[in-house]
């Protein structure tokens, strides 16, 4: 008998003496403190918002801020750690993530093959080199044995140069995402002394001899990652290799181009593509897909002279490019909302007129890859991934992939043949294939998984939102899972910029699977899995679709007797928060827990800090009648009542989090526990070397999920989580 299984019987067995989920909650342990009220109201356009918490948005500048955060999650850690089972299910996940080894990405630069992996036992990814596919690996950057300061760092970004014999990266601290880049030669892995701060989304482009590289520089210096304009007026600029980067000069942004305009929130990058003489100019306007566009030549970049020309502006509606020699492969949704793949030259441009060379289909055409044997084209097929290849004789046709599930690609390059995917889904491992002479071929840079997967069955289904919309959900369950009123469900879903909520192959999800839980992905509008018209259909004024087809597919799979109210959860991050606080206002009946992870849950004042810009062709920008209206209709912080009876809530923060602020999750956590008169546990989890999770080490995220599941699990009625009273 395992460890997992004697805590669960003896818990079962005492069931009695433990309180029940829908009981009032009266923890044995020190409570936490009450936050001070300082109550703001903001109205414009007939509408006013007040706001009891604005003091937690002072942050470093309020002497109780620090001392309120720690003192909840303490309050947090000792109802967790009281929760039968809740460390053997840590133990669990533990074993599961430790035991197997992960490969995220790949790159191919001269005679260097370049891996980010984490090899087994693990806590964070490092990056490794090897002469050729099968040489002898190398490592070149290790998290797990280096810190800065005390606290674990995390390798951001990283890009060989063309030759191999270089590599820039970025370096964090504590999950921050605030990158210093750093050089480094591959043959000897010496590091020079090069450190250049502020580049977050450095988005390096190497010149074609190796000499240098383009990176983006955020903001001006001395100011605050939590300064409101941190993110604004970034710009590019050239270093070359042994200079003093107080020498770069800038190549792209503000005041350099009498006719070349550059916004404050757009994020100037350079993109050079291996084989030919044109570089591009993206001004990106934060999160919308949409990209200006802007050409020169190599030749006068590599001085720190371009001449940049118009390619194209926004209402292009191009969002992806491919570059072979003078050619230009546009991927656009303009009068194709499932998109369509043009040509045209980079020596005599005509957008207007380019060669329609992929028309739009029933797939949503997602990305777009050139290597020497054509354009590759990576579809969403319904929620399945697809690829397929133009051929230099005009010829489309499909490649046949090795399973049912998420399609990555991870490297191309104009000069070299083929493409380099990543495939997985709920049940499947990563594998990384290279798609070559017309079939996708095992690299064998993966291993399979080390313990067995029998256990778990990915299924599909399809709710009907009330407007009569068909909303895919992806489950994943044990094969003897029933219809029965006693399943605990998680829902999870993000619904936001277009970004498809893919499945993925996590050993951390299993636990919760073996456990009896069902996870169950929600496919909701405002994603991309049906193009842009599925993702405008949860945007700004149409957001509430998001976190009504959660609702709607919770009543649907309750309708089909897979689960009860109060047996449901659900989970939302970061722009998905939006969707798990409205869960939560709309239909406080249906659920056992929010889990609102890192989650933007008062998007109206995200709107004022560094992101806030970025973000407005997402949300809606405050600053216009129906940009504040947007951001009022789906802003549940302001629409928690007192006296109703809220479900149990569990907020998690990063305190380093350069993306979502942590006064998000103590705002709304402190409103729901004032507010709610359900009885049930309102909890604050806070991270404190720790930021949106994407530097976050392999113990961080399985504490986390271990954390969640007991909650829920006990939340939910499950006596062997249950609380002793």
């Amino acid at each position: 008998m395992t460890d997992l299984t004697r805590r669960s019987l003896l818990a079962a067995a005492s069931a009695a003496a433990f309180i029940p989920a829908g009981a009032a909650f009266a923890f044995a342990g020190k409570a936490p403190p009450p936050a001070k009220l300082t109550p703001a109201t903001d109205t414009a356009f007939g509408i006013s918002l007040t706001d009891p918490y604005r003091w937690m948005e002072a942050k470093e500048k309020d002497p109780d801020w620090e001392p309120y955060m720690k003192a909840h999650n303490a309050y947090a850690r000792s109802v967790f750690d009281a929760i039968p089972g809740r460390d053997a299910l840590a133990k669990r996940v533990g074993e599961l993530t430790g035991e197997m080894a992960a490969t995220r990405s790949l790159a191919i630069a001269g005679p260097w093959v370049f891996i980010y992996e984490r090899p087994v036992g693990a806590n964070s990814f490092r990056l490794v080199v090897r002469e050729g596919m099968t040489g002898t690996d190398r490592v070149l950057i290790d998290p797990n044995t280096e810190k800065q300061d005390g606290v674990h760092i995390s390798l951001d970004w990283w890009k060989p140069s063309d030759d191999g014999k270089h590599l820039v990266y970025g370096i964090s601290k504590a999950g921050s995402e605030d990158s210093v880049i750093h050089v480094m030669e591959t043959a000897s892995g010496k590091v020079s002394d090069l450190r250049i701060p502020r580049a977050q989304y450095a988005s390096p482009a190497w010149l074609p001899d190796g000499s240098g590289f383009i990176y983006n520089q955020l903001g001006r210096e001395g100011l605050p990652p939590s300064d409101p304009t941190y993110f604004l007026r970034s710009r590019c600029l050239l270093h070359r290799l042994g200079t003093d980067p107080k020498t770069d000069t800038p190549v792209l942004g503000q005041g350099l181009q009498a006719d070349l305009a550059v916004q404050d929130q757009e994020f100037p990058t350079v993109v050079l593509f291996p084989g030919s003489d044109w570089a591009l100019g993206l001004l990106i306007p934060g999160v919308a897909p949409e990209t200006e566009v802007w050409t020169t030549k190599v030749s006068d970049l590599a001085t720190g002279k371009p001449k940049w020309s118009l390619l194209f502006k926004r209402d292009a509606c191009v969002t992806s490019m491919a570059v072979n020699g003078d050619d230009a492969y546009l991927l656009t949704f303009k009068d194709a909302p499932r998109y369509k793949v043009v040509k045209t030259s980079l020596k005599a441009p005509d957008v207007a007129k380019a060669k329609v060379v992929v028309p739009q289909g029933q797939r949503v055409v997602q990305g777009i890859y050139w290597a020497t044997d054509g354009l590759y084209v990576i579809d969403m097929d319904g929620g399945i991934g697809r690829v397929r290849l133009l051929g230099k004789d005009g010829k489309l046709g499909d490649i046949a992939m090795p399973i049912e599930g998420t399609v990555t690609p991870i490297f191309a390059d104009p000069r070299q043949e083929g493409l380099f995917i990543a495939t997985q889904n709920y049940v499947s491992p990563v594998s990384i294939y290279r798609i070559s002479g017309g079939k996708a071929v095992d690299t064998k840079l993966t291993a399979p998984a080390p313990f067995d997967l029998s256990g778990f069955r990915q299924t599909r289904m399809t709710a009907t939102a009330r407007d009569g919309t068909k909303v895919p959900l992806t489950v994943l369950h044990r094969p003897d899972a029933k219809k029965s009123g006693d399943n605990v469900v998680l829902l999870d879903a993000y619904g936001s910029y277009g970004i498809n909520s893919d499945p993925y192959f996590s050993p951390r999800l299993l636990p919760f699977v073996e456990q009896g839980g069902m996870l169950v992905t929600v496919h909701a509008r405002g994603g991309g899995e049906y193009g842009r018209e599925w993702h405008l259909g949860g945007q700004k004024a149409t957001k509430a679709n998001t976190w009504r087809d959660v609702i709607d597919s919770a009543e649907f799979l309750i309708k089909e007797g897979w689960t009860k109210p109060g047996k449901i959860s659900v989970e939302g991050t970061s722009a998905g928060g939006i969707m798990a606080v409205n869960c939560m206002t709309e239909r406080p009946d249906l659920w056992a827990v929010i889990f609102d992870r890192v989650g933007s849950s008062n998007p109206y004042r995200m709107s004022f800090t560094p992101g806030g810009p970025a973000n407005f062709d997402e949300f809606g920008d405050p600053n216009t009648e129906a940009g504040f209206k947007a951001l009022a209709g789906m802003d549940g912080y302001y629409r928690v009542k007192d006296g109703v009876k809220y479900p149990a809530m569990l907020a998690t923060a990063g305190m380093t989090d350069p993306r979502v602020p942590p006064w998000q999750a103590a705002k709304i956590s402190e409103r729901t526990r004032v507010a709610s008169s359900s009885g049930k546990p309102v909890l604050l989890r806070v991270e404190f070397e720790a930021g949106h999770g994407i530097g976050s080490t392999r113990k961080q995220a399985d504490d986390e999920y271990a954390d969640a599941f007991a909650f829920i699990f006990w939340q939910s009625g499950d006596a062997r989580y249950a609380v002793k009273g």
